[in-house]
């Protein structure tokens, strides 16, 4: 089933993913500027009241479905093309992967400096002239990157990219129950055993498993999410009523955020991550409801639209406020809470103005913003 759009040659309740998927990201920084969620986090547990640790696990839980989201409307979309002749593979590369590629690589250069200049102005950088410009040059070339750290997304995303046309060539080849098997090796090898490891940490246990089948034995464990997202554009989850999508969902959403509430009270420092079955099935579930219901948020769709539009200059901006905010400002006695909300929203909104003022350019709004029509 191509991907037929409602409106304007796009695809409702792919925009609305694309809305929901660039507010969990921005959340997922604004989450980890707030919170301890990668060192101390059982010495936050013991010192934060019940609530405001349940609140901190439901808002990680729900940071990590962005970049999944993501991957599977690429997956949705990109899955469907056409790639029977050479000529389709290169239209595929000039048009789609070549002007990805050009925007990562204005945002290397951009952050690159962004951290030059804020190194030089808090004393840490230490290079002169000529390693300053050769650490440029290894950034942009994906060597020894010195970047914000929202930025591991995009060798991920071109390396995906470059491999997406063989995949589509496959789902026209072979149903999905034929390349069930490497998928289920993937989802085996890059989440279940992961979540093993961090049931076994979380227990304070010595025992860790390690497999022999690297992934780079198999493949990224990113692609599940791209077939995942293929799966649900091909009504693979029609069989199920509505209500029960949308009960799976949110319970298995609640477990992973009891799971994470529970790690944050062991020393081990692990979060619900990409890797974690329940953000797969969670991201799948939402996605297929989106699907089903998109027509009953009608009455958002010029809003929904236009976010889902500038959603790529809001994910390379909105790091760069939130950075500039934490550097600049005195968050001392401010509520967690207070700090998550106001870095969100003045990041994203922020984003969001600075897209409207700059749209207009088209090198920005193409180049930069990623906007296209």
């Amino acid at each position: 089933m191509q991907e037929k759009t409602l409106t304007g040659g796009r695809s409702y309740y792919l925009d609305i993913a694309r809305t929901i998927a660039i507010i969990s990201i921005s959340l997922n920084h604004a989450v980890n500027r707030t919170y301890d969620n990668y060192f101390g986090q059982m010495e936050e547990f013991q010192e934060s009241s019940y609530l405001s640790s349940l609140l901190k696990s439901v808002v990680t839980v729900f940071s990590h479905l962005g970049v999944p989201l993501f991957l599977m409307i690429s997956g949705a979309l990109l899955l469907h093309k056409r790639m029977e002749t050479a000529d389709d593979v290169k239209r595929f590369y000039r048009h789609n992967l070549l002007e990805l590629f050009i925007t990562a690589e204005i945002w290397y250069f951009i952050m690159y400096w962004f951290v030059f200049f804020d190194g030089i102005s808090s004393g840490y950088w230490e290079a002169g002239l000529a390693d300053t410009l050769l650490g440029c040059v290894k950034t942009m070339l994906f060597l020894d990157q010195i970047t914000m750290g929202s930025m591991w997304y995009m060798p991920m995303i071109l390396c995906l990219y470059t491999t997406i046309p063989f995949a589509a060539m496959l789902v026209k080849k072979f149903s999905l129950k034929i390349l069930s098997l490497p998928l289920i090796l993937v989802f085996l090898r890059m989440f279940v055993l992961p979540l093993v490891n961090s049931l076994l940490a979380g227990l304070n246990l010595d025992t860790m498993y390690s497999a022999t089948v690297r992934e780079a034995n198999i493949c990224s464990m990113y692609y599940v999410y791209v077939f995942a997202g293929y799966a649900v554009s091909e009504g693979k989850l029609s069989g199920l009523h509505t209500r029960t999508v949308a009960a799976l969902t949110a319970l298995v959403f609640a477990v992973c955020c009891g799971y994470q509430l529970w790690l944050y009270a062991g020393p081990a420092d692990l979060m619900v991550d990409y890797e974690h079955p329940g953000i797969v099935l969670c991201a799948m579930g939402l996605l297929e409801l989106l699907r089903r219901g998109a027509e009953h948020l009608r009455g958002l769709r010029p809003v929904v639209t236009y976010l889902a539009k500038i959603s790529f200059g809001v994910y390379f901006i909105h790091i760069l406020i939130m950075s500039l905010l934490e550097w600049n400002m005195n968050f001392d006695g401010w509520a967690r809470s207070l700090k998550l909300l106001f870095l969100e929203g003045v990041s994203v909104g922020g984003s969001i103005l600075l897209i409207a003022l700059f749209s207009g350019i088209p090198f920005c709004r193409r180049r930069m913003f990623g906007i296209k029509g």
